[in-house]
């Protein structure tokens, strides 16, 4: 009968023989709560998602670098000092160093693995993580935990556009530093981010501005009022409308600010194969279909307004896989077509009267997602021959 010793030994062995670091007695847990899917934008392939690190021992561990690795043990990306800091969020607390992980705390990494177009994406990716010793202080070694293999999911149907015409500013769209892209909700006992890929659609004139004279009136934001359109065929499962308006100048909201009035006057559609969309802050009374209703890709379905959590008019549409706009898990907003305009460097040209100019002739892009802040056109929809009776 073999001892303990000896069983420990073969298991050792048998992890270095497969490309694996031996065994570290470290107590950390290694979780990827979503799996990625794929998402082209401008050249590249991009595969976001989390990794939750819990320290589950009784001893600070501080995270010095991360590798991300590929099958046949190709690292496609290393993250150490800063870069390291960028991405890493501590949940419920505020500490000095994001790295020092507590006991008993945890830590999410968000990820961006970025591929060229013409170099095929990972199939399976495997995280490596280096701490600080946790062992004896004077070992003069690092601990080493390799795990929270993950599997790209199969990308998702290509969208229709949720709006008509030129000049439409992808605010906090594909980005791995959007508040879109950071917001961690938990709600019914688990955290999810419904907002991943989450798109706030906002709109400049032909002289580059977001609005004309007094920027208190809604009616004067060049977005307001626009008809917003359904991205694909589908059944409306949810609505909510009547929310007052929000002064684009206040800090005050016109309502408070709850689970139920976040996202103002909306609309969720259930578009089959586990999609759901959301349509939030759309103008009351705008709206112009009802729960159970079957609507048709293209199909004029409300306009945009400025009502709940919302600073300005625009429309925020996010892609879920469960008709809850907040709990659920978000997925890419991949449209089928657009032209690519341009992009703007800085807000404030929106509002300081500079206004934003194409400094080069668009670019058709297919199936893609615009990433944060491009300024793109969907042209004309073809319309069904349903009407929007809004009042």
């Amino acid at each position: 009968m073999r001892t303990l010793a000896g069983i420990l030994t073969l298991l050792v062995a048998s992890a270095a023989s497969a490309q694996h670091p031996p065994f570290q007695a470290i107590p950390v847990d290694l979780a990827v709560p979503m799996p990625p899917t794929p998402v082209r934008a401008e050249g590249s392939t991009h595969l976001l998602y989390e990794l939750h690190v819990t320290n589950f021992g009784r001893q600070e561990l501080t995270l010095e670098r991360l590798d991300v690795i590929a099958p046949n043990a190709v690292i496609v990306r290393t993250y150490a000092d800063s870069s390291l800091q960028s991405i890493l969020t501590r949940t419920g607390i505020q500490v000095a160093d994001r790295r020092v992980i507590g006991p008993g705390l945890r830590a999410v990494i968000f990820i961006d693995v970025a591929m060229p177009d013409s170099q095929p994406y990972p199939k399976s990716l495997v995280h490596r993580l280096t701490f600080s010793p946790v062992s004896a202080p004077d070992a003069g070694v690092q601990s080493v935990v390799q795990g929270g293999e993950v599997r790209p999911a199969s990308a998702t149907g290509a969208l229709g556009p949720p709006v008509e015409g030129s000049g439409w500013i992808a605010l906090h769209a594909l980005s791995n530093n959007s508040g879109h892209r950071r917001t961690i909700i938990t709600l019914d006992g688990e955290a999810r981010i419904s907002q991943r890929f989450a798109i706030d659609w906002s709109r400049v004139a032909d002289d580059g501005q977001v609005f004309h004279g007094d920027p208190a009136n809604n009616a004067n934001w060049v977005p307001y009022g626009a008809d917003v359109l359904a991205v694909a065929d589908g059944v409306v499962v949810d609505l909510q409308d009547n929310i007052p308006e929000n002064n684009p100048t206040s800090t005050t909201r016109a309502v408070p600010i709850d689970l139920q009035t976040v996202g103002g006057n909306y609309i969720v559609l259930n578009i089959g194969v586990g999609r759901f969309v959301f349509y939030a802050h759309l103008k009351p009374g705008s709206l112009c279909v009802a729960v159970g209703q079957r609507v048709r890709r293209g199909q004029v379905i409300g306009r945009i307004g400025n009502s709940g959590q919302a600073d300005a008019p625009h429309l925020h549409i996010h892609i879920m896989n469960r008709a809850s706009p907040l709990a659920s898990e978000g997925l890419p907003l991949i449209f089928e077509r657009f032209e690519l305009m341009g992009h703007i460097q800085s807000l404030q040209v929106l509002t300081d009267g500079t206004g934003w100019r194409p400094t080069a002739p668009p670019e058709l892009r297919r199936r893609e997602m615009p990433v944060e802040n491009a300024v793109v056109g969907f042209g004309k929809v073809p319309k069904p021959a349903a009407t929007c009776r809004s009042r």
